[in-house]
């Protein structure tokens, strides 16, 4: 059970009584909200629209998708190698010990916020709010308290079928009501969970999102909630519940809506210039450069010391985290020298993915291959508008899900050949455990320094080979969970176990 101690009451008291105005196209005009209390700043659809606005610009913290839950998939994994050029990711792609995710408290002031306005937007009556202006909006807000819970319980409790029983403390606290006052949140107390329930949970609230929200149309901005990113989340928690019909079936609405933009080998690279990618389904969206993480958090910056495509001469960003040599081969890229001053990408083999890595730039010496997926989106430096949902990623979940059903391994195989045929490769002919490895590996390739590589090795319960070091990180090895934030465990009164060996 969490009963938090003064510092963190203080933090969630101030997540119940105040909302963020963030700067958005659809942000209306009205008093700061920060200022203004919940009940007052909640009891107009302004209100409520501008509460809903905030909990999206969290997306786009350090902590979520502006940064650490971007970079942290690729650098605990096999796929990134920290390069010390800003001084960042070090620590991370050597699996050290307390460098690790960290969104927790960030988490649960957002959750505190979502659930303030579920609980406000009811009370609101006719005229003035319809009832299906309330259902999108709870569909939105269920969505989002949704994706907070599963990257939640996702990153600080094992996954279902992957559980080191010895070492197993649990899931997460669930938050399902706010605190609104100063005496409810002295007193606030939630339990730690099993990860069954959070599960649960999670997919309880992705059924009402699912029923309420919008499908997308060809005029839908991929920056909020609809249908279809919703279909999305579910097919992905449910991969990781190891639930394979609803894997199944989720992607496949998904994919019915949005299957026709997924890119081909023409546009692909092309994809990722503009200022929203055409396969996405859900993004994580600045609208100008005052709304991003700046020169020294983007994702740019973090990713590639490169301005544009193409272009060694200028130089731009740190490039603190870049590709393994072994990640470059899963892409197709031959290099030789790779972190030294002579490094050179000798060959390329036609899949289109791997024009988005390039060699350093010139001036930036020793050299590596840099990822240039978030090259300032339309043209906009550090722009990075993170696609959170692909519509290829519900071909590949669907592939990896038609896989473990029995006598669907011919559906897994077209899954895995659409993805591989758009983007420049042959049909792949590989059954068995050979087909397993090639819907991974396809998964590696296309989510290349998208978050999500770490998470798949712990789905599966992997060891982590870190080709920089030849070294390996045991799956059982307690440095696969981060700590729990020390204040809360001690606040707790034991009702909240500390992960294991923390």
């Amino acid at each position: 059970m969490i009963t938090l101690n003064k510092y963190a009451k203080t933090i969630l008291l101030a997540g119940a009584l105040a909302f963020t105005a963030v700067s958005c196209k659809d942000t209306i005009s009205v008093d700061p909200v920060d200022q203004i209390p919940a009940d007052d700043a909640l009891s107009t659809k302004e209100g409520i629209d501008a509460a809903i606005t905030s909990i999206y610009a969290t997306l786009k913290t350090e902590v979520m998708y502006g940064n650490r839950m971007v970079m942290l998939g690729d650098a605990l994994s096999d796929n990134g190698q920290g390069t010390n050029k800003g001084g960042r990711y070090l620590s991370e792609s050597r699996n050290t010990r307390g460098a690790h995710y960290s969104q927790w408290s960030t988490a649960y002031v957002v959750l505190n916020r979502i659930n303030r306005a579920l609980e406000a937007a009811p009370l609101l009556n006719p005229p003035v709010v319809t009832q299906a202006q309330k259902d999108a909006w709870v569909g939105e807000l269920k969505f989002l308290r949704a994706l907070y819970h599963f990257d939640l319980v996702r990153t600080y409790a094992y996954i279902p079928g992957a559980v080191v029983a010895a070492q197993d403390k649990g899931g997460v606290p669930i938050s399902d009501k706010s605190t609104k006052t100063a005496e409810e949140a002295l007193n606030f107390s939630s339990p730690r969970a099993t990860i069954k329930q959070v599960y649960d949970f999670i997919y309880a609230d992705l059924d009402d999102a699912v029923a309420k929200l919008a499908s997308m149309t060809g005029t839908t901005s991929p920056a909020k909630a609809n249908k279809q990113a919703a279909q999305m989340l579910y097919s992905r928690v449910a991969l990781y519940n190891k639930d394979y019909p609803k894997a199944i079936q989720y992607a496949t609405d998904a994919i019915n809506v949005r299957g026709t933009t997924l890119l081909t080998p023409a546009n692909y690279v092309n994809g990722w210039s503009v200022a929203v990618n055409p396969e996405s389904v859900f993004e994580v969206t600045s609208f100008n450069t005052s709304e991003t993480l700046g020169v020294n958090l983007s994702l740019q910056t973090n990713l590639t010391t490169l301005v544009a495509r193409g272009d060694r001469a200028r130089k731009g960003g740190f490039g603190d985290l870049v590709a393994t040599v072994d990640l470059a081969n899963a892409l197709g890229i031959t290099v030789t020298g790779s972190g030294s001053a002579t490094a050179a990408i000798t060959a390329r083999t036609a899949d289109v993915r791997n024009q988005l890595f390039e060699l350093s730039a010139t001036s930036s010496s020793p050299y590596y291959v840099e990822c240039t997926k978030y090259l300032g989106k339309g043209g906009a430096i550090n722009v990075d508008n993170f696609p959170l949902f692909r519509i290829a990623e519900a071909y590949l979940v669907r592939a990896e899900a038609y896989y473990n059903t029995p006598g669907s391994e011919a559906l897994a195989l077209a899954d895995v050949n659409k993805i591989r045929t758009n983007r420049g490769l042959a049909v792949s002919a590989a059954t068995g455990t050979a087909l397993l490895t090639e819907i991974l590996l396809q998964r590696r390739v296309e989510f290349a320094f998208e978050g999500q590589r770490f998470f798949d090795l712990k789905r599966l319960g992997l060891d982590i080979f870190k080709p920089a070091s030849n070294t390996v990180v045991a799956f059982t090895d307690p440095v696969i969970l981060p700590a729990i934030p020390q204040a809360d465990v001690d606040g707790s009164k034991g009702t909240i176990p500390q992960n294991f060996s923390y």
